[in-house]
């Protein structure tokens, strides 16, 4: 049996704390502060203090830098860099493809134009995601894989967290007519099976590029479609057939995915 390193468990531990209450923070935080329309201090905080943690781990608490990812290593894994860039824009295309054949939703709106959206939307995204996956399958992913822990439940314990520290911003950014009761569950479910299909190319690809990618596209791609209004959900259907992580749809073609690269963990894709 292997012997769990106590250091790098306390560390996770101590990661775990902090992005789990930075949110809760920044909230507290912009009770005393302003926020107008390019964000507030108590955002900021929430957005940086993952990436914050994780330097100071890795840098004063004896995690260091060796399994950080960095290394694009493209060569050999060239299909999972693909799958990285077109698995979340294809999933979208696929709910929106059901949605619009049923009457679930009209997307009449989109046109070529949407093209230019989503391209203006990389670079802000690319940024964001940064600080987000440089902290999730920069560190906690790697951590929790060296203390040789099962590769499903390390996957699962990351969107648990990645998941929960949504939660805080996630309250009062989220335009919707469903009670939180139910819409915060199946956003967690949402991004744990979505955490599957990143740690696993995380951990196979041994770098932290393709997370960034794919989260960069995904979001780019998905929140042009809702926040430009392309897609006109009927309200009654919003939780099976919205793009978006907390879809029904979106959760069974990320668990399919999930589960498809799980098992093929053992082979060369």
């Amino acid at each position: 049996m292997k012997v769990i390193d106590k250091k790098t468990l306390s560390n996770i531990i101590v990661f775990s704390l902090i992005v789990l209450s930075c949110g809760w923070i920044g909230r507290l935080v912009d009770l005393k502060a302003t926020t107008d329309a390019s964000g507030s201090l108590g955002q900021l905080i929430w957005i940086v203090s993952p990436l914050l943690a994780m330097v100071i781990l890795r840098t004063f608490r004896g995690d260091g830098w060796k399994d950080l990812g960095i290394k694009p290593k493209i060569k050999n894994n060239i299909f999972l860099y693909l799958i990285s860039i077109v698995f979340l824009p294809i999933s979208a295309l696929i709910i929106v493809l059901v949605g619009h054949n049923f009457k679930l939703m009209d997307a009449s709106n989109l046109s070529p134009a949407f093209l230019t959206v989503f391209a203006a939307a990389l670079l802000p995204s690319f940024i964001k995601n940064i600080f987000e996956e440089f902290a999730w399958r920069g560190y906690l992913t790697p951590k929790l894989f060296s203390l040789g822990y099962n590769r499903l439940l390390i996957h699962i314990y990351v969107g648990v967290i990645w998941s929960a520290w949504h939660i805080p911003y996630l309250l009062i950014q989220t335009d919707t007519t469903e009670g939180m009761i139910t819409f915060i569950p199946r956003v967690m479910i949402g991004l744990i099976v979505q955490s599957i299909v990143y740690g696993e190319i995380r951990l196979r690809t041994n770098s932290v590029w393709p997370a960034v990618i794919m989260h960069t596209i995904g979001n780019a791609f998905v929140d042009s479609l809702i926040l430009h209004k392309y897609l006109n959900i009927q309200t009654e259907f919003n939780y099976l057939v919205t793009p978006s992580p907390e879809g029904v749809l979106a959760i069974l073609i990320a668990a399919i995915t999930g589960i498809w690269l799980y098992k093929k963990r053992g082979s060369k894709l």
